[in-house]
């Protein structure tokens, strides 16, 4: 039996002490009344309000913490229209684009649709076809859309040949005229021997380091570096600023990891039609990462999320500045994760309440 693409989700962990004059302390100002199921990330409007999409129930969603409303955008279908912007499959991230423009990237329709802050869609994006069918996920505010071309590693050599880069570009399309360079290239990931049933496929090893990418409103480029614990910034014109390593503290994957992993594997594989009585072994790495999600601040900086050892614990970040230098960690309340920025100090999170429903709540740093 062939298997589809291999779903591995990353969970790790390690902390680091450091003294407390380095930390940011967050404290919960308002939180949202409803009850949601996935939080993607939330972007703040001029107003304050947020947008964000609920990737569980596959809703793109508006929320207003003054009053506590919360509006769905649009309406999720099953068979998208090419010409219905208002329609969706699978919401999946969200972007602002230059002035009162949003867009919304639809996971499974796989386009991007243009909305006001009003909630008023606009159209459907028109971007070039490039790095194979999958979405371009990031935008600047000056006209440019960003995407890792996965497609290096996933095909598109000889048949019976194996693709195995040493890096993974990162393509910029230039939406007004289609135009597409490479600026950045990512660490290829390492890979190890997957059994499912009686068949071996090479996948990426669980709990490696990867490199992240992401790009600032004014088209400023950022990678988080996952073998050094480093940042590196790109600036438009093309200059690359090499960022310091940050010191770390290795953490064995142990067995609890590896049986939580193959776990939410089989979970996960259920919708696909995995069947669940299948043999399945997955290559880990011996030691977990540095860290494991990383987002950039419009401001300029890099919060990169450390594993954790315990799933109770609080996560922390550790944030890094335009220089690529280590500035302070932000430990997040129990139970909070980090969603996305705001103006003057707020940070927006993902809370699990104790039934698994998620809340969207606002911080304010200190």
């Amino acid at each position: 039996m062939k298997l589809g693409p291999l779903y591995i989700v990353v969970l790790t962990a390690g902390v680091a002490c450091r003294s407390a004059q380095s930390q940011g302390l967050l404290t919960e100002e308002a939180r949202l009344p409803a009850q949601f199921g996935m939080l993607s990330n939330a972007v703040e409007l001029r107003d304050g309000r947020v947008v964000f999409t609920d990737t569980r129930n596959k809703l793109f969603l508006r929320g207003d913490f003054k009053t506590g409303r919360v509006d769905t955008l649009g309406a999720r279908v099953d068979s998208v229209k090419p010409t219905a912007p208002a329609q969706y499959r699978y919401p999946g991230w969200v972007a602002h684009l230059a002035g009162d423009t949003l867009a919304m990237v639809d996971f499974s329709a796989i386009r991007t649709t243009l909305w006001s802050e009003a909630g008023r869609p606009l159209g459907v994006l028109p971007i070039k076809p490039v790095g194979g069918e999958t979405p371009v996920l990031l935008y600047d505010t000056v006209g440019a859309g960003y995407k890792i071309d996965y497609q290096t590693i996933l095909g598109g050599g000889e048949p019976g040949q194996t693709v195995r880069p040493d890096s993974i570009p990162v393509l910029r399309i230039t939406l007004s005229r289609g135009r597409v360079d490479t600026i950045a290239r990512l660490a290829a990931p390492e890979y190890g021997d997957a059994v499912f049933g009686e068949e071996v496929q090479q996948a990426a090893k669980v709990f490696a380091p990867n490199d992240f990418f992401g790009v600032l409103p004014d088209g400023t480029a950022w990678v988080a570096r996952g073998r050094e614990n480093r940042v590196d910034w790109r600036s438009r014109d093309g200059k690359w600023v090499r960022g310091e390593p940050h010191a770390f503290t290795k953490v064995p994957v142990t067995d609890a990891d590896k049986e939580r992993v193959l776990s939410q594997v089989r979970e996960q594989g259920k919708q696909f039609g995995m069947p669940q009585e299948l043999k399945i072994v997955y290559p880990f790495a011996e030691t977990k990462p540095p860290f494991d999600f990383a987002l950039g601040h419009p401001a300029g900086e890099v919060w990169l999320q450390r594993p954790r050892s315990d799933e109770r614990a609080s996560l922390v970040y550790d944030v890094f500045d335009r220089k690529g230098t280590w500035r302070r960690e932000v430990t997040f309340p129990r139970n909070a994760s980090l969603a996305g920025f705001g103006a003057n100090g707020v940070v927006y999170g993902s809370i699990r309440n104790d039934d698994g429903s998620r809340s969207v709540g606002r911080f304010r740093l200190k």
